[in-house]
């Protein structure tokens, strides 16, 4: 494949997929961790559980669902509608990005980055700094010269 628009989508679907598998595994270790503990808590336990899933798994997931929706004007402009730069979505792309990979935080919350998403978080920043046009013309086959 040589298309740019799918290795973006491919980029997106491998965050939004991990972030969800990461997501899954932490409820599934808090629940058999913490199952034989009889706390009437009134939910803070909960919360902190849903508080911890929301560190480690919405990052990712924000930045590969907007990786997704980035590969949609990478199609766009490898059909030719270059008309418009996207200003709004690259710059939230590349910051979720950022703290997909644990450099910025949100509120103070980040986590560094010790995992896959950060290089996938910084592949995502990557093409959102460089637009939607450079990355469509990136895997673009180069023209034979008669």
């Amino acid at each position: 494949m040589t298309r740019a628009d799918f290795w973006c989508r491919v980029l997106g679907w491998v965050q939004i997929v991990g972030a969800a598998v990461v997501g899954a595994a932490i409820y599934m270790l808090w629940a058999i961790l913490f199952s034989w503990i009889e706390i009437d808590d009134g939910g803070f336990f909960k919360m902190l559980m849903w508080f911890i899933v929301f560190i480690m798994a919405f990052p990712p997931f924000l930045t590969g669902l907007l990786t997704v929706v980035f590969a949609d004007k990478v199609e766009q402009a490898r059909n030719g509608f270059r008309e418009s730069s996207h200003w709004v979505l690259r710059v939230v792309l590349a910051l979720s990005g950022l703290w997909s990979a644990g450099v910025i935080g949100f509120v103070g919350v980040t986590l560094p980055p010790i995992t896959i998403f950060a290089v996938l978080g910084l592949a995502s920043t990557l093409i959102a700094i460089l637009g939607h046009e450079w990355t469509a013309d990136l895997f673009k086959p180069s023209e034979a010269q008669p």
